[in-house]
Protein backbone atom coordinates (compact mmCIF):
# COMPACT_ATOMS: atom_id res chain seq x y z
CA UNK A 1 0.00 0.00 0.00
CA UNK A 2 1.40 3.27 -1.07
CA UNK A 3 2.08 6.18 1.45
CA UNK A 4 -1.17 8.38 0.85
CA UNK A 5 -3.09 5.21 0.58
CA UNK A 6 -1.80 4.44 4.23
CA UNK A 7 -2.67 7.79 5.44
CA UNK A 8 -6.28 8.10 2.73
CA UNK A 9 -7.54 4.08 2.46
CA UNK A 10 -7.42 1.12 4.28
CA UNK A 11 -9.55 1.65 8.00
CA UNK A 12 -9.20 5.60 8.05
CA UNK A 13 -12.67 6.14 7.77
CA UNK A 14 -14.05 9.96 6.90
CA UNK A 15 -15.83 12.34 7.93
CA UNK A 16 -18.77 13.80 5.95
CA UNK A 17 -19.58 16.87 7.89
CA UNK A 18 -17.22 19.89 9.29
CA UNK A 19 -17.77 20.82 13.32
CA UNK A 20 -16.81 24.22 12.56
CA UNK A 21 -18.76 25.15 9.73
CA UNK A 22 -21.82 23.41 10.98
CA UNK A 23 -21.66 24.73 14.36
CA UNK A 24 -21.80 28.23 12.60
CA UNK A 25 -24.54 27.20 9.71
CA UNK A 26 -27.12 25.55 11.44
CA UNK A 27 -29.96 26.56 13.11
CA UNK A 28 -29.35 26.16 17.14
CA UNK A 29 -25.52 27.47 16.34
CA UNK A 30 -25.37 27.38 19.83
CA UNK A 31 -25.38 24.34 20.75
CA UNK A 32 -24.08 22.92 18.12
CA UNK A 33 -20.94 24.82 18.98
CA UNK A 34 -20.66 23.37 22.58
CA UNK A 35 -21.38 20.26 20.48
CA UNK A 36 -18.24 20.81 17.89
CA UNK A 37 -15.78 22.00 21.09
CA UNK A 38 -16.70 18.75 22.72
CA UNK A 39 -14.80 17.23 20.09
CA UNK A 40 -11.65 19.09 20.98
CA UNK A 41 -9.33 17.72 23.45
CA UNK A 42 -9.80 20.21 26.02
CA UNK A 43 -6.72 22.54 27.38
CA UNK A 44 -5.73 23.15 30.73
CA UNK A 45 -3.32 20.25 30.91
CA UNK A 46 0.63 20.11 30.16
CA UNK A 47 1.80 17.96 27.03
CA UNK A 48 2.34 15.10 28.95
CA UNK A 49 -1.39 13.66 28.53
CA UNK A 50 -0.77 12.86 25.14
CA UNK A 51 1.98 11.00 25.61
CA UNK A 52 2.03 6.97 25.16
CA UNK A 53 3.51 3.87 27.37
CA UNK A 54 6.45 4.01 24.61
CA UNK A 55 7.53 7.75 24.72
CA UNK A 56 5.82 8.66 21.53
CA UNK A 57 2.58 11.08 21.21
CA UNK A 58 -0.38 9.06 21.52
CA UNK A 59 -1.58 11.17 18.58
CA UNK A 60 -2.36 9.62 14.92
CA UNK A 61 -3.67 11.64 11.31
CA UNK A 62 -6.71 10.79 10.12
CA UNK A 63 -8.35 11.58 6.67
CA UNK A 64 -11.57 14.18 7.19
CA UNK A 65 -13.78 15.66 4.36
CA UNK A 66 -15.82 18.99 5.41
CA UNK A 67 -18.94 20.37 4.38
CA UNK A 68 -17.46 21.68 1.69
CA UNK A 69 -15.97 18.73 0.32
CA UNK A 70 -12.50 19.53 0.92
CA UNK A 71 -10.18 17.12 2.48
CA UNK A 72 -7.92 17.69 5.24
CA UNK A 73 -5.98 15.28 7.94
CA UNK A 74 -6.72 15.99 11.27
CA UNK A 75 -5.00 14.84 14.35
CA UNK A 76 -6.30 12.70 17.01
CA UNK A 77 -5.49 11.92 20.71
CA UNK A 78 -5.27 7.57 20.92
CA UNK A 79 -6.48 7.44 23.71
CA UNK A 80 -9.76 9.48 23.31
CA UNK A 81 -10.33 9.84 19.90
CA UNK A 82 -10.55 13.61 20.52
CA UNK A 83 -9.66 15.41 18.06
CA UNK A 84 -6.80 17.81 18.61
CA UNK A 85 -6.60 21.61 16.87
CA UNK A 86 -3.62 22.62 14.83
CA UNK A 87 -3.04 25.32 17.11
CA UNK A 88 -2.95 23.36 20.42
CA UNK A 89 -0.23 24.85 21.95
CA UNK A 90 0.94 21.14 23.72
CA UNK A 91 2.09 20.29 20.04
CA UNK A 92 5.60 22.11 19.75
CA UNK A 93 6.29 20.22 23.00
CA UNK A 94 6.03 17.28 21.63
CA UNK A 95 7.83 17.89 18.35
CA UNK A 96 4.80 18.19 16.24
CA UNK A 97 5.13 21.52 14.60
CA UNK A 98 1.61 21.96 12.69
CA UNK A 99 0.81 25.46 11.37
CA UNK A 100 -1.42 27.35 8.44
CA UNK A 101 0.98 28.88 6.08
CA UNK A 102 0.88 32.18 5.84
CA UNK A 103 1.37 34.51 2.55
CA UNK A 104 -0.02 32.10 0.51
CA UNK A 105 -2.04 34.95 -1.03
CA UNK A 106 1.48 36.42 -2.49
CA UNK A 107 2.79 32.41 -4.16
CA UNK A 108 -0.81 31.85 -5.31
CA UNK A 109 0.98 30.98 -8.36
CA UNK A 110 3.34 28.39 -6.71
CA UNK A 111 0.58 27.12 -4.73
CA UNK A 112 -1.45 26.06 -8.07
CA UNK A 113 1.73 25.07 -9.74
CA UNK A 114 2.95 22.64 -7.02
CA UNK A 115 1.50 19.69 -5.27
CA UNK A 116 0.42 20.24 -1.84
CA UNK A 117 -2.43 17.56 -1.45
CA UNK A 118 -3.18 17.01 2.13
CA UNK A 119 -0.13 13.96 2.73
CA UNK A 120 2.29 15.07 0.11
CA UNK A 121 5.48 15.87 1.12
CA UNK A 122 6.74 19.22 1.80
CA UNK A 123 10.04 21.21 2.25
CA UNK A 124 11.28 23.27 4.87
CA UNK A 125 13.99 26.19 3.82
CA UNK A 126 15.36 29.00 5.99
CA UNK A 127 15.70 32.30 4.64
CA UNK A 128 17.93 33.99 6.79
CA UNK A 129 18.44 37.02 4.66
CA UNK A 130 14.80 37.78 4.93
CA UNK A 131 14.27 41.11 4.53
CA UNK A 132 11.06 40.97 6.88
CA UNK A 133 11.83 38.16 9.61
CA UNK A 134 15.56 36.71 9.85
CA UNK A 135 14.31 33.40 11.59
CA UNK A 136 11.65 33.01 8.24
CA UNK A 137 10.98 29.00 7.60
CA UNK A 138 9.77 29.48 3.99
CA UNK A 139 7.53 25.86 2.57
CA UNK A 140 8.32 24.33 -1.04
CA UNK A 141 6.55 21.46 -2.64
CA UNK A 142 9.04 18.48 -2.91
CA UNK A 143 10.26 19.80 -5.65
CA UNK A 144 11.38 22.86 -3.93
CA UNK A 145 10.12 24.94 -6.93
CA UNK A 146 7.28 25.89 -5.44
CA UNK A 147 6.75 28.07 -2.68
CA UNK A 148 3.39 28.03 -0.72
CA UNK A 149 4.37 30.57 2.14
CA UNK A 150 5.70 30.31 5.53
CA UNK A 151 5.63 29.58 9.25
CA UNK A 152 3.65 32.59 11.35
CA UNK A 153 6.92 34.09 13.36
CA UNK A 154 6.08 32.68 16.31
CA UNK A 155 6.55 29.20 15.14
CA UNK A 156 9.27 30.22 12.86
CA UNK A 157 11.82 31.22 15.42
CA UNK A 158 11.51 27.31 17.23
CA UNK A 159 11.58 25.94 13.94
CA UNK A 160 14.40 27.82 12.50
CA UNK A 161 16.09 27.23 15.68
CA UNK A 162 15.78 23.14 15.02
CA UNK A 163 17.07 23.70 11.83
CA UNK A 164 19.84 25.61 12.14
CA UNK A 165 21.25 23.28 14.68
CA UNK A 166 21.53 20.27 12.33
CA UNK A 167 18.43 18.65 13.17
CA UNK A 168 16.13 17.06 10.24
CA UNK A 169 12.55 17.88 9.79
CA UNK A 170 10.40 16.26 7.35
CA UNK A 171 7.08 18.08 6.90
CA UNK A 172 3.80 16.72 5.33
CA UNK A 173 0.88 19.18 4.03
CA UNK A 174 -2.18 18.56 6.33
CA UNK A 175 -4.25 21.15 4.18
CA UNK A 176 -3.89 21.73 0.49
CA UNK A 177 -4.24 21.30 -3.37
CA UNK A 178 -2.93 18.98 -5.73
CA UNK A 179 -1.05 20.32 -8.59
CA UNK A 180 -2.65 22.99 -11.37
CA UNK A 181 -5.95 23.16 -9.04
CA UNK A 182 -6.44 26.52 -7.27
CA UNK A 183 -5.07 26.58 -3.69
CA UNK A 184 -6.40 28.64 -1.26
CA UNK A 185 -4.66 27.81 2.04
CA UNK A 186 -1.75 25.28 3.00
CA UNK A 187 -1.31 23.77 6.41
CA UNK A 188 2.43 21.67 7.39
CA UNK A 189 3.02 19.43 9.94
CA UNK A 190 6.94 19.04 10.48
CA UNK A 191 8.58 16.49 13.09
CA UNK A 192 11.59 14.48 12.94
CA UNK A 193 11.47 11.96 10.53
CA UNK A 194 10.13 8.35 12.91
CA UNK A 195 8.42 10.42 14.51
CA UNK A 196 6.18 11.61 11.51
CA UNK A 197 6.32 8.32 10.13
CA UNK A 198 4.27 7.15 13.78
CA UNK A 199 1.71 10.17 13.47
CA UNK A 200 1.04 9.23 9.85
CA UNK A 201 0.98 5.35 10.39
CA UNK A 202 -2.71 4.05 9.99
CA UNK A 203 -4.63 4.22 13.31
CA UNK A 204 -4.86 1.30 15.03
CA UNK A 205 -8.95 0.12 14.65
CA UNK A 206 -9.31 -1.16 18.08
CA UNK A 207 -8.43 1.93 19.32
CA UNK A 208 -11.62 4.87 20.00
CA UNK A 209 -13.61 5.72 17.21
CA UNK A 210 -12.60 9.38 16.71
CA UNK A 211 -15.35 12.03 18.71
CA UNK A 212 -16.83 13.32 15.73
CA UNK A 213 -17.93 9.80 14.21
CA UNK A 214 -19.15 8.49 17.02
Amino acid sequence: MGFLAHIFGGNQKKATHDPVSEAISLPGAAAASSKADSWYYPAGTDESVFRGPNGRPSIHAISYTDSTGEHVLRLVNDRTGLLIGPTDRRLPKLGLFVAQLRGETHHQAACRAGDFAPGATLRLVLEPENEHDPYAVAVFDSTGEHKAGYFNKQKARTVSRILAEGTTLNAVSFRGTPANRRCDAVGVIAAESSLLAHVLAPRPEQLPKPAHLR
